[in-house]
């Protein structure tokens, strides 16, 4: 699946990637969450948004993100979308809206999410080290997940292959 919030996708690499991102509609929900129930919010949110995107023709442009806009020890405010190619009305708790355009930075992870502490220390590192200043919350990118298709956990290959790429919007 193409990725058209990017002018360019960057290689598979350890390293971090500067991007120019375009202003990307999307449908998510968004919701202030225990840090300890993310995984079965992740697991029940997933699907109804795809089920949304399918019942309403939406045409998926990426994959499915994570966006925290607050992550803390014990709570945690984030929004479970996917990129749409034309904006779509939200209804109940799915709600339109969009990812911000501009200077970014990337950066991806191969494997299970409880081992994305090396990328993100990558992303966090890099404006420090550039004398540049982060933007807008940061968020994750989901290349393993399908979002043309309803999530089988059969069918799923296992976590050491997932690919995630995390995304840094930058001032």
């Amino acid at each position: 699946m193409a990725d058209n919030n990017t002018k360019r996708r960057p290689p598979l690499a350890e390293g971090v990637d500067l991007l120019q991102l375009e202003p990307q509609p999307v449908l998510s929900i968004r919701r202030t969450i225990q840090v300890a129930e993310l995984g079965n919010v992740m697991g029940e949110s997933i699907p109804a948004l795809l089920a949304y995107l399918k019942q309403w023709g939406a045409q998926p442009t990426g994959p499915v993100f994570v966006r925290y806009h607050t992550f803390g020890e014990i709570e945690t405010d984030l929004e479970i979308g996917a990129p749409v190619a034309e904006q779509v009305a939200g209804q109940g708790t799915i709600a339109a809206g969009s990812l911000p355009g501009g200077p970014a930075i990337a950066t991806w992870h191969v494997g299970p999410h409880n081992e994305l502490r090396t990328a993100y220390a990558r992303i966090n590192a890099w404006p420090n080290e550039h004398g540049r200043e982060t933007g807008s919350a940061a968020w994750e990118e989901y290349y393993w997940i399908d979002p043309r298709e309803q999530i089988d956990p059969s069918t799923q290959a296992g976590p050491t292959t997932w690919r995630t790429r995390l995304v840094q919007p930058l001032k």
